[in-house]
């Protein structure tokens, strides 16, 4: 495996042109730089945790108690860590990319999904990896690339024929705050589906030690209103600035990272655990059980 410093993945981004190579920028920035498995799982497991603070969304993934959320949450989650990782290592404009955003939109169509709901679950793919680390100090994202991230899943979401899609990041950031202050609500569903959550979370991410820890852990990367609506715990100050001190180190440091350069998040959240395979047999299967 081929390794190089972060520094130089960095000089790579600043060559390109933020809008023409908006795509291998996101690529670089999620997926080479920043793709470490740890951190990509903790941050998709905060967006997780968002959706389903809203109730119609957490009704749809929960299904009774039936729902892959809930039954195999680990792959559940992993299988929708593939699907971004095959358009960040493709770009949503090519033939594989709008293979998988195929796929994507063949699996929304069973259920009840509002436009509000894939616009929130947007918000959070394209907003969250850095407002989560902003929030506890450091994130590890520079202007340009988050100018970036915003064009790559803003080709997403038009692929997936939503409609209303704001402009800018920072319209989508407040059409996402007044949808959460309409939208956010305590559930058992919800709930259901964080305590699933928060388990994967410490089975892949913490030693067997700190997972007594682990919704204390995955708290400090949750907003306060979002700890409220589904009852977390406020992490104590001693987790807190762990927490805040090591992604200080992580982010004052990237540069100096020897990192692989053919890094892929489907590759480390799908073939490498499940083998190949194609985009219909990747998340939820109509005939399953």
């Amino acid at each position: 495996m081929k390794r190089t410093l972060g520094w130089n993945v960095r000089r790579k981004m600043r060559a390109l042109d933020p809008t023409c190579d908006a795509d291998e920028i996101a690529r670089l920035s999620l997926v080479t730089l920043n793709g470490k498995s740890r951190l990509v799982y903790t941050l998709f497991t905060v967006a997780f945790i968002k959706q389903v603070a809203v109730p119609a969304m957490a009704r749809t993934l929960y299904r009774r108690g039936t729902g892959d959320i809930v039954e195999q949450t680990i792959k559940r989650n992993d299988d929708t860590i593939v699907f971004f990782g095959q358009l960040l290592d493709h770009g949503p404009s090519s033939p594989t990319g709008r293979d998988w955003i195929e796929r994507l939109n063949q699996i929304h169509a069973h259920f009840p999904l509002r436009n509000s709901d894939s616009l929130y679950t947007l918000s959070t793919l394209a907003l969250d990896p850095h407002d989560l680390t902003a929030a506890l100090g450091h994130s590890p994202f520079t202007p340009a690339e988050l100018g970036s991230h915003w064009l790559f899943w803003r080709q997403v979401a038009e692929r997936q024929h939503l409609y209303g899609i704001p402009e800018t990041r920072a319209e989508l950031r407040t059409w996402a705050q007044q949808y959460e202050e309409t939208e956010y609500a305590p559930s058992d569903d919800g709930r259901q589906i964080v305590a699933a959550l928060v388990r994967a979370f410490g089975q892949r991410c913490l030693p067997a030690p700190l997972r007594r820890w682990d919704a204390h852990i995955i708290g400090a990367f949750c907003p306060p209103r979002l700890r409220d609506v589904h009852g977390l715990p406020v992490p104590g100050p001693i987790i807190h600035t762990i927490i805040r001190l090591g992604l200080a180190v992580y982010v004052h440091t990237l540069a100096l990272h020897l990192v692989p350069t053919d890094r892929s998040l489907a590759e480390d959240f799908g073939d490498k655990r499940y083998g190949s395979r194609p985009p219909a047999d990747v998340g939820y299967q109509r005939t399953r059980g």
